[in-house]
């Protein structure tokens, strides 16, 4: 009977005791075994930063964080990037970083439009695939006891595999026009573009097709000036993946311009690349080294500078492309060489870069340069520009660079917090 009121009696203080820890417990702390952790006071906070994005509509449908101005005193940095996939739609690519909780590393999630989804359907596609990488974070603060997760779906039923009666292949046509319309003075320009592609994990086909028309009138002492440039250009490649890194194609073209003297101009090059890194993580870095060579038959409108009023050369180039996406910025960067073989120094060589860095908080310097070294400009007229076609713009010149150069800073100070949508007046 002791032994059996000495058992109840342990019992009872152990349960006790238990019970009375639970009881002492806050409603935001967890405890997994004998792990325990508190949850971070306040919403995350969280900085996102990308282009085409809709940040009214997210503001208004992410109440669970606080969106901040400055990815400096951010809990989460989210960078997204996008990119065409081969049925005409948008492949998003959500990478998150966060140097204040501790337990995650980065991680990149995906979403995708059709080329049929609305403003609307986008817009709400992209907010709730960041929503959905957010939550790791809501869960580790006190907003998670206010969160909820809904299922909207049917009952699951069995999948059957579409056919696809277009075998992959998307379609686009544009057309584009303005006016410009002075006493003395009328500008009209219009251009259209026609693009049939195929892309699939082994091959893309890209066919392009573009004709742009300048026509600008000018009225001086009652006589009209007037002057026409026309351009045509239409490209054709067929690209094969062959590794994680390796892929080599054709590149077809035909060129037409009366503002550069050429009747047209037809190419064919084969060419290779190599991809430093991996293709699948083309959305954060990319480093590539690509290589073409082929012939080209050239027809002018007027004998050149060198006696030619058609000719066939060969061509080859080389060109090196870096891109870099990271959380303090961004680094886009070109050099392109190409060269005459008959004669090497009829070449030109090309550098293009936009740079984008964060150096304090609150302070980014934004740099764009593009640098041209031309001595390829064999399509030149023999004849010289008359004054009228320099001012009319009817014919290129010559020259052995182009410049272009710029340069912004943006400074930002105060309130780091951004949740508020105004769009009164």
């Amino acid at each position: 009977m002791i032994k059996k009121i000495n058992i109840l009696t342990i019992l009872f203080l152990l349960f006790g005791n238990v019970f009375a820890f639970a009881g002492d417990l806050d409603s935001d702390t967890q405890v997994t075994g004998r792990l325990s952790y508190a949850k971070k006071e306040g919403k995350p906070k969280v900085f996102i930063e990308g282009i085409w994005l809709d940040f009214d509509f997210m503001r208004r449908n992410m109440k669970f964080v606080d969106f901040v101005n400055d990815p400096a005193v951010a809990d989460v940095h989210v960078i997204i990037n996008r990119r065409v996939n081969g049925g005409g739609g948008l492949v998003y690519s959500l990478m998150y970083n966060t140097k204040t909780f501790e337990n995650f590393g980065d991680f990149t999630l995906t979403c995708t439009t059709t080329p049929g989804d609305t403003h609307e359907e986008q817009r709400k596609t992209i907010t709730d695939a960041i929503s959905m990488g957010l939550m790791p974070f809501a869960n580790q603060t006190e907003i998670v006891n206010k969160l909820s997760i809904r299922y909207s779906g049917k009952e699951e039923t069995k999948k059957v595999p579409l056919e696809d009666p277009w075998n992959h292949w998307t379609f686009r046509g544009d057309f584009n026009g303005n006016i410009n319309l002075e006493e003395s003075r009328k500008i009209f320009n219009y251009f259209y573009n026609l693009r049939a592609d195929k892309v699939t994990e082994d091959w893309k086909f890209r066919n392009f097709g573009r004709t742009s028309v300048r026509t600008t009138e000018y009225l001086n002492d009652e006589e009209t000036y007037r002057s026409e440039n026309i351009t045509n250009y239409v490209t054709s490649s067929v690209v094969k993946s062959l590794s994680p890194r390796w892929s080599a194609g054709t590149f077809a073209s035909y060129h037409n311009s009366n503002y550069s003297n050429i009747v047209y101009s037809v190419s064919f090059k084969p060419a290779v690349e190599y991809n430093i890194f991996p293709w699948d993580v083309s959305d954060r870095k990319v480093f590539t080294i690509a290589y073409d060579i082929g012939p080209e038959w050239k027809k002018y409108y007027e004998e050149t500078i060198y006696g030619k009023l058609d000719e066939g050369l060969w061509e080859q180039s080389l060109r090196v492309d870096l891109q870099l996406v990271h959380t303090w910025g961004e680094v886009e960067a070109g050099l392109n060489a190409s060269n005459y073989l008959h004669d090497f120094s009829k070449n030109r060589i090309t550098f293009d870069s936009e740079l984008s860095v964060r150096i304090i908080r609150g302070f980014s310097v934004n740099l764009n340069f593009r640098a041209e070294n031309i001595h390829d400009q064999i399509y030149l007229p023999q004849s010289e520009a008359s004054l009228e076609d320099i001012l009319l713009n009817r014919v290129k010149l010559p020259s052995s660079f182009e410049l272009y150069t710029g340069i912004g800073v943006r400074v930002q100070f105060g309130s780091i917090y951004n949740n508020i949508v105004n769009n009164r007046l």
